[in-house]
C-alpha cells in the first residue's frame, strides 16, 4: 500500500512537471522504484529493484523527458506519438515487474552472520580467488572465441572474493575491493567502454548499503558523487574515442589530457552533456523506431529471429557455422528503421525483439518472460545459498548483463546460459569448502570464536 500511495503522490508531482498523464505515470513509476532503493537499501540487498529502475529509466523516465523537448535538438528523437508509445511501454514495465516478483525468494536478505562465518573460515580461498580472477581478467582479452568468454566469466570471481572479504572486515580488506574497482574503471577509460565499470561500482554501492547501513546523509553524498562520476564519463568518452580514433593511441597520457579538459562544470553539467546523457540512456528511441518500422510493413517474424538468437547463444560455432556473431548489425539494420556502421554498437533490446516477433502481444509476453527468467535465476541462486550464504554474490556476475536494457536477447541468453554453467560448476566443486554444517567448518569456527573470547579477556594479544 505504501508503494501505491508513493506512486500516486509522485505521479501528481509528475503532472506539474509534464503536461502529459502518460509521462507523469512513467515519472511516478520510476521515482517510486528509485526512492525504494534509496530509503530501504539498508534492509534488503536491492539488486532486483536496481534492475527494474534501469529499465524504467530507459523506457519510462528518459522518454518522458524527451517528449517534452524540441525534437530538432535531440539526436535520437522519439518516432511515434507519446500516447501510442506509453500505451505499450507502461504495461511492458509493469509485466516485467510482475514476472520478476512472480516466484517468492529470500535471496535478498542473506544472513550476514552466516556470510561472515563462511568468509572467516575461507579467507585464504577468497583472497586467492581475487588474485586468480585478476590474473584471468588480464589473459581473457588475449584468448579468442567462446573459450575466451568463459575465461572472462570466470575472472569475475575477483568481485565475489573482494565483496565477501569486505563483508567480513571492511577496514582490513579495503585495498582489495578498491583495487578491483579501480582496475575496472581504469580498463573502462583505456578501452573507452564504461558499462562494466559503472555497473560494478553500483553493485558494490548496493552491497555496501546492505552491509554498512549508512545514514541518509552519506547516501545523499554517495548519490551525488555517483551522478557526477557518470556525467563526467559521458562528457569524457566522446572526446576520448575521437582522440583515439585520430591518433591510434590509448594510454594514461591520453586519459589525463582529455580528463583535464573535461573536468569542469560546463562540460559535466552543461546542456550538451545533458542531451548526450539523455540520448545514451534512451533505449526507448530504438524501441519506438522499431515500432514505427514494423507498423509500416507488418512484417512480423514470429519466433524466426528469436530462434536465430537462441541458436547463436546456445550452439557452439562448429555446430552452427552461420550463426549470428556477437555485435552483428544485420537484425538492427533490418528492423529498427536505421542503418549503423561497423564501429557503432546498438541493439534492438528485448522489448523491441518482442515487437518484431508478434507486435504488442510480443512486447507483453517478452516483458513478462524476461522478468520470470530473472525470478528463476534468483531461485537457482537461493538454492545455492543453502550450501553457503556466501553464494548470494553469484547473482552479480550471472545477471550483470541482463540488467542492462541495451542488451539484445541474443546477448542476454548467451551470457545467462554460459554464466549459470560456469558458476554452477564453481559451486559444485567448492561446496565442501564453503559448507558451514560440516565437522571441519564447525571446528574452525569454534577455534576462531575461542580466540576472540581470549582476545576479549586480554589473555591473548
Amino acid at each position: 500500500m505504501k508503494y501505491f500511495i508513493t506512486f500516486l503522490f509522485l505521479t501528481c508531482i509528475g503532472l506539474l512537471i509534464f503536461p502529459d498523464l502518460y509521462c507523469a505515470i512513467g515519472f511516478g513509476i520510476t521515482l517510486t522504484i528509485g526512492l525504494d532503493i534509496f530509503f530501504y537499501s539498508n534492509e534488503t540487498f536491492k539488486f532486483r529493484e536496481w534492475a527494474l529502475f534501469l529499465y524504467a529509466v530507459n523506457y519510462l523516465l528518459f522518454p518522458s523527458i524527451t517528449y517534452q523537448l524540441d525534437q530538432n535538438m535531440i539526436e535520437y528523437p522519439m518516432k511515434i506519438p507519446s500516447d501510442y508509445y506509453f500505451s505499450k511501454a507502461i504495461p511492458m514495465i509493469v509485466l516485467f515487474m510482475i514476472g520478476m516478483y512472480s516466484i517468492p525468494t529470500r535471496l535478498f536478505k542473506p544472513d550476514l552472520s552466516k556470510v561472515n562465518d563462511a568468509s572467516t573460515i575461507n579467507k585464504r580461498i577468497l583472497l586467492n580467488s581475487v588474485y586468480f580472477g585478476l590474473l584471468l581478467n588480464i589473459f581473457s582479452s588475449f584468448i579468442p572465441g567462446e573459450f575466451g568468454f568463459f575465461i572472462y566469466l570466470l575472472s569475475m570471481i575477483r568481485f565475489i572474493g573482494a565483496f565477501s572479504l569486505f563483508s567480513l572486515d571492511s577496514r582490513k580488506y579495503t585495498y582489495l575491493y578498491v583495487l578491483v574497482l579501480l582496475l575496472e574503471i581504469y580498463n573502462g577509460f583505456i578501452e573507452g567502454m564504461f558499462h562494466d565499470a559503472i555497473m560494478w561500482t553500483i553493485f558494490f554501492t548496493l552491497f555496501y548499503f546492505y552491509i554498512a547501513k549508512p545514514s541518509i546523509l552519506r547516501k545523499i553524498i554517495g548519490l551525488m558523487v555517483l551522478i557526477i562520476f557518470v556525467l563526467f564519463i559521458q562528457a569524457f568518452k566522446f572526446s576520448y574515442r575521437s582522440e583515439v580514433a585520430k591518433t591510434g593511441v590509448s594510454n594514461l597520457e591520453s586519459i589525463r589530457k582529455i580528463g583535464a579538459k573535461k573536468a569542469n562544470s560546463k562540460s559535466i553539467f552543461g546542456l550538451q552533456n545533458f542531451y548526450s546523457t539523455l540520448n545514451r540512456g534512451n533505449q526507448a528511441w530504438i524501441f519506438s523506431s522499431t515500432v514505427k518500422k514494423m507498423d509500416s510493413n507488418n512484417n512480423y517474424q514470429g519466433m524466426t529471429i528469436v530462434n536465430r538468437y537462441l541458436e547463436s547463444a546456445l550452439l557452439p560455432r562448429f555446430l552452427s557455422e552461420n550463426k549470428i556473431r556477437s555485435g552483428d548489425k544485420e537484425i538492427f539494420n533490418r528492423f529498427s528503421g536505421h542503418k549503423i556502421n561497423k564501429t557503432t554498437s546498438m541493439a534492438l533490446g528485448v522489448f523491441a525483439d518482442g515487437y518484431v516477433a508478434y507486435g504488442d502481444w510480443g512486447v507483453y509476453i517478452f516483458s513478462f518472460v524476461l522478468g520470470f527468467i530473472f525470478s528463476i535465476i534468483f531461485k537457482i541462486i537461493e538454492s545455492w545459498t543453502k550450501i553457503s550464504p556466501f553464494y548470494v554474490l553469484m547473482l552479480l556476475p550471472i545477471l550483470h548483463y541482463a540488467v542492462r536494457p541495451d542488451c539484445e536477447l541474443q546477448t542476454i541468453v548467451n551470457h545467462l546460459s554460459k554464466s549459470i554453467f560456469v558458476f554452477g560448476v564453481l559451486v559444485f566443486f567448492s561446496r565442501y569448502q564453503f559448507k558451514l554444517d560440516t565437522f571441519e567448518a564447525k571446528r574452525k569456527l569454534n577455534i576462531i570464536q575461542d580466540m576472540k573470547k581470549l582476545d576479549g579477556d586480554g589473555v591473548v594479544n
